[in-house]
């Protein structure tokens, strides 16, 4: 952990350097001072971090001196990070992403001050800038100085002090501090060094001595500012106390109004009685808000309120408070972080009470659960203390009284929440959604878990209620990347992505929520978002959900109709404003949310009409389907031409055919015997044998001799043969060659099963064949042979060999097996077959479509 945040804050200061030389320098160093106050505490870190570019005072180097870069160093974040404080780590990333990508302005390299440069005398480069060099605790001042003399500014009880009055030409320093004392200086300082230390208050002028660079204290260890400068109780950020915000997309970037919990009545008073108050609860279940509302409702507003760092040393509080005027009050967030001979002890808070200085603190369960019961260190403090606990449930009236209030926030956390409470709703909401953020990155640990969280957001914003199955959420996720270029092979599965996403965070909540088992396919688990995360994703209106995740949604939600049928509202409520837009995808969705054929086709036209040419097919082959053909020809055709080698072309020539019919039914209805002829061989040609016949015989009849072939053919399909020959004969001598050699194969001997067998035995090698050998071996009595002949086909993939090979069984009284085989054709999609297991009651409804 110390080496990740090393590396981190590192990275962190490299940002923070790079911002401090950028036109958005200003907001990126209010972006990082609210951080180090939020995860300091008030009044124990910087107030400002310097650019060596603000201002017009010559600081830009507009004066004609140089102006050296101002470098932040990584261990005086470190320090911050290593406190302990929740939530320092996430908000850093944010910080990084955030600014990550500033530009700097122009020659941002750093010119560091040579002490030697020019001159001995380090009095004499009077107009070059002085270079800070923080330590961890180091303060950042307004600005470099400017003086005539390059004087370090140096303050703090571990600062090397020297004699003011040593020297005339000796740079020197401001050092305040109760336990200042001069001394002799035992080195030069370096020219353009300066170095910012907190703690203490030093009066008069001191030389300060630099050996090479002077550091502050220690990460962890500050001390107690001039009371003076406290934040009052009206005017205190209760970020920087401890209280979590609520998030950045609300327009109200504030705390969400303070809802009185039940136990504020059991708090009234608690300043006359008790000297230290501890209020305990689970993680974000409110503990800093309800805590700080005890403060105010117990204090004046002009009272001073103290939120030391975790580490600051206590000691010297009492000394600092006694005789002052006025109101003051420790607040100690995080107890166990102020714990220890220099923090809060019996004693001090025995002084403290005596001054009528109250302290409220807050504390986890299980640390509060350690020092209390388990010996823990502060035991004898926790017992003398006023503990009262925050739990996670409300109460119907704590419930009562948010609603009241009419805050959006707060209602979005009431109807969201979960399992969750309201203040951790609004707690862990930035930080789920951060920590999902950060897996989008190309180096992510988990980019699959990153699509499963949006893949589950987004089936949510489809209207997809409750859990969400297993094979929905995977069949969703894959269809993010269907289409696309194959990217970087997967370093996760399903599962790991699952287990990373449901992890709680801080003890709450993951970003997904395991939810009540439902069997869908082979798996019974099921999940939701967590709904901040919903919500974030709804506020995205620029993020629209993929067309390929609301087919899911519309295809998979089949497990539960109320749950489709809120899928189907809330798609025709998306798509009907888009395609009121002109929005061509959105058109082709509502074809596919229409039950009515009519509607849906019209908003297919539309679609291929504003654009989407490759549905063109689609459109064709319905209006073929309804019988228009001429309408079905132009889309058909911009569809063959688009793609040759799909089944358009096909649709193209059937479209011709059923025109080619409607318009010889028209000349037939005139009396036209060729157009007679046509008719009956388009007819004859889809096996319509009896309409056909009609037609032969009505032109034969009206005289039409070019029919006679034609009718010899669907005469010897109805078995006529002698008719048959008598026909032919007639065309063969009108010179109809095909008549002529169908009269020779008519003469000849009928065709025995061993001739059957030689041809479908043959050296071709056609893919229905053994079916075809197993039904001649089935005829002549070779049941054994005929079986394996069937398998061999069901095994090439022939759905009619499975069926065949039931039938076989039904004939051996062996329906079981029968059954089983029927069951493997209607599972090839035979509609024999399923036609067979339904007349014997048998479910087909795992039958795959």
């Amino acid at each position: 952990m110390e080496r990740e945040s090393e590396e981190l804050a590192a990275w962190a200061a490299k940002v923070l350097n790079r911002g401090l030389l950028s036109e958005n320098r200003e907001e990126i160093r209010q972006a990082f001072v609210e951080w180090f106050v939020r995860h300091g505490g008030a009044g124990s870190v910087p107030a400002q971090i310097t650019s060596p570019l603000d201002g017009s005072d010559g600081s830009d180097g507009s004066d004609g001196s140089e102006a050296t870069v101002v470098e932040v160093e990584g261990r005086y974040i470190e320090a911050w990070l290593l406190s302990g404080k929740e939530g320092a780590l996430t908000e850093l990333f944010e910080l990084i992403d955030r600014f990550e990508q500033t530009p700097w302005l122009p020659d941002p390299t750093p010119r560091h001050a040579d002490p030697t440069a020019g001159s001995s005398d380090p009095t004499a480069r009077s107009s070059e800038r002085t270079r800070q060099v923080p330590g961890p605790d180091a303060q950042l001042s307004e600005r470099p100085a400017r003086s005539s003399e390059s004087v370090p500014q140096v303050s703090g009880p571990a600062a090397q002090r020297a004699d003011p009055k040593a020297g005339s030409s000796e740079p020197t320093a401001q050092l305040s501090g109760p336990t200042a004392q001069p001394s002799e200086p035992t080195a030069p300082a370096f020219s353009g060094d300066t170095v910012g230390y907190y703690g203490g208050n030093y009066h008069g002028p001191v030389v300060g001595v630099l050996n090479q660079h002077a550091y502050a204290t220690p990460p962890g260890v500050f001390g107690v500012p001039d009371p003076a400068g406290w934040p009052t109780v009206e005017d205190a950020d209760l970020v920087t106390m401890g209280v979590r915000p609520a998030g950045r997309r609300w327009a109200d970037p504030g705390l969400p109004p303070y809802v009185p919990r039940d136990i504020d009545e059991t708090l009234r008073g608690w300043t006359a009685r008790d000297g230290l108050l501890v209020i305990t609860g689970g993680p974000l279940t409110g503990k800093s808000r309800t805590a700080w509302a005890a403060v105010v409702r117990e204090t004046d507003p002009g009272t001073r309120v103290y939120a030391p760092a975790p580490g600051t040393d206590l000691r010297a509080l009492p000394a600092l408070l006694r005789g002052r005027d006025g109101a003051y009050v420790l607040w100690l967030d995080e107890l166990e972080g102020h714990l220890g001979e220099h923090g809060l002890t019996v004693a001090l808070l025995a002084e403290l009470r005596s001054l009528g200085v109250p302290v409220v603190a807050t504390m986890g369960d299980d640390a509060y659960d350690m020092h209390r019961f388990e010996g823990g260190p502060a035991f004898r403090l926790t017992a003398l203390a006023r503990s009262e606990r925050v739990g996670a449930g409300w109460s119907e009236q704590e419930v009562e009284r948010l609603t009241g209030l009419r805050d959006d926030r707060l209602g979005e956390a009431l109807d969201r929440r979960g399992a969750t409470s309201v203040t951790q709703y609004l707690a862990i909401g930035v930080e789920l959604r951060a920590q999902w953020q950060r897996a989008a990155r190309s180096n992510s640990r988990h980019p699959y878990g990153y699509l499963l969280i949006r893949a589950a957001t987004d089936l949510a914003r489809c209207g997809v209620t409750g859990d969400i199955p297993r094979r929905l959420l995977e069949e969703a996720c894959r269809s993010y990347r269907a289409g696309r270029p194959a990217g970087r092979p997967d370093t996760e599965s399903f599962q790991e992505a699952v287990d990373w996403a449901v992890r709680p965070l801080h003890g709450v909540t993951g970003m997904l929520v395991p939810g009540a088992p439902l069997r869908v396919g082979e798996s019974e688990e099921t999940w939701r978002p967590y709904g901040s995360l919903v919500a974030d994703a709804e506020q995205e209106g620029a993020r629209a959900v993929p067309e390929a995740v609301w087919r899911c949604a519309l295809e998979g939600t089949k497990y539960d109709a109320g749950v489709q049928l809120n899928v189907r509202a809330t798609a025709h409520v998306v798509f009907s404003a888009r395609a009121r837009d002109g929005d061509a995808g959105a058109m082709h969705m509502l074809s596919l949310l229409s039950e009515n054929e009519a509607t849906a086709l019209d908003w297919l036209r539309r679609a291929v009409d504003a654009g989407r040419t490759e549905l063109a097919g689609q459109v064709g082959e319905r209006l073929l389907g309804q019988g228009e053909a001429e309408e079905a020809l132009p889309y058909l055709r911009a569809a063959a031409e688009a793609k040759p080698d799909g089944p358009q072309a096909r649709l193209v020539g059937e479209a011709h055919l059923a025109l080619a019919e409607q318009w010889l039914r028209k000349a037939v209805a005139d009396a036209d015997m060729a157009a007679t002829h046509r008719l009956g061989d388009l007819l004859l040609g889809r096996g319509d044998l009896s309409e056909a016949m009609d037609h032969y015989i009505n032109a034969e009849m009206a005289g039409y001799a070019p029919v006679a072939r034609s009718a010899a053919v669907s005469f010897l399909l109805s078995h006529e043969e002698e008719a048959a020959e008598v026909l032919l004969a007639r065309a063969a001598a009108d010179g109809d060659e095909g008549a002529a050699e169908l009269l020779a194969d008519l003469r000849k001997p009928r065709q025995s099963l061993d001739d059957a067998a030689d041809y479908f035995g043959g050296d071709g090698d056609g893919r229905l064949d053994a079916t075809h050998r197993a039904a001649v071996a089935e005829k002549k009595g070779f049941p054994d042979e005929a079986r394996q002949g069937y398998e061999q086909g069901h095994a090439q993939g022939d759905a009619y060999a499975a069926y065949r090979l039931a039938l076989l069984l039904e004939k051996q009284d062996d329906p079981a097996e029968a059954t089983l085989w029927y069951r493997k054709a209607a599972d090839m999609g035979h509609p024999a077959a399923r036609k067979a297991l339904a007349e014997r009651g048998e479910d087909t409804a795992t039958v795959r479509e």
